[in-house]
């Protein structure tokens, strides 16, 4: 039993934070995932790093197959509710971004491969990228917030393509394309149920497309599994949540208290990665 409890969060530097922060984490996206919190599923990869002790790496590799496991729960409960062409206009862009991150990570990860010193300046790389788009979404939504509302929006190719290249960045780097995916929708006024089941559908591609760069990379190993397998029950558990919740909570004021968060957050990932990167 010790064993395998071993091979579960073995690989984890604290499994009491890993399992308080990770638990944390997961039912965050989950929920957001589900079609409830706007910015909150940006909130949980921050946390995941904490619960990871600074391993921006391992966070991103864990938190993947937890994404997928929600991915399949939310697919099936907004099933053919989308906006098929919608989410094919996207792709294109997504794989190009997607490949574009692999390209960055790659060398962060090549960083990283000199030992102790340099792993913790990949980390810090990596941590820094987390850092930078959580504070770039936070500041996103308020010029949003502050303007009027647009008419209806229908993107053109280009602009799709644009926005799906920025998505698929994102995503790889941070998990964090679901405020960029939110902007390019919201203008468009679907009806919310088409809009919840449209974003659950292209994130369901997405997160497939990401897996063969993650495995390259080494993000996605046997010591990644083992947590990851330890958090699905909070996965499945925050997605049902979100379902409930939909309808039943001010989401403007829960994603205002939200965004507050993610200002911290986002400032503190900066700041240890500024010191790790030129004060250590």
């Amino acid at each position: 039993m010790n064993d395998f409890w071993h091979w579960l969060i073995g690989g984890v530097a604290d499994p009491v934070q890993y399992l308080v922060l990770g638990t944390l984490a997961t039912m965050l996206f989950a929920v957001a995932k589900a079609g409830f919190g706007g910015g909150l599923g940006l909130l949980s990869v921050p946390l995941m790093i904490y619960a990871c002790a600074g391993d921006a790496r391992q966070a991103l590799g864990i938190m993947l197959p937890l994404l997928i496991a929600g991915d399949y729960v939310a697919f099936i409960a907004w099933w053919r509710k989308w906006n098929l062409r919608t989410v094919l206009m996207l792709l294109p862009g997504a794989v190009v971004g997607t490949v574009l991150a692999w390209l960055v990570m790659w060398s962060f990860a090549r960083m990283g491969g000199g030992g102790p010193e340099q792993k913790a300046r990949a980390d810090a790389a990596v941590m820094a990228s987390v850092g930078l788009i959580t504070i770039a979404f936070v500041v996103l939504h308020v010029v949003r917030s502050l303007r009027t509302k647009p008419l209806p929006f229908r993107p053109v190719g280009w602009q799709s393509t644009l926005v799906g290249t920025v998505s698929g960045y994102t995503s790889m780097t941070a998990h964090a394309a679901g405020p960029v995916i939110t902007m390019y929708l919201l203008p468009q006024q679907l009806p919310r149920t088409e809009f919840v089941a449209t974003t659950v559908l292209y994130f369901w591609i997405g997160n497939q497309i990401k897996i063969g760069p993650y495995l390259a990379l080494g993000m996605v190993n046997r010591n990644v599994i083992g947590p990851a397998v330890v958090l699905v029950p909070a996965a499945i558990v925050g997605t049902f949540l979100g379902l409930y919740l939909h309808d039943r909570v001010n989401q403007k004021q829960f994603s205002n208290v939200v965004y507050v968060l993610l200002t911290l957050a986002g400032a503190d990932l900066l700041r240890h990665a500024v010191m790790t990167l030129w004060f250590s």
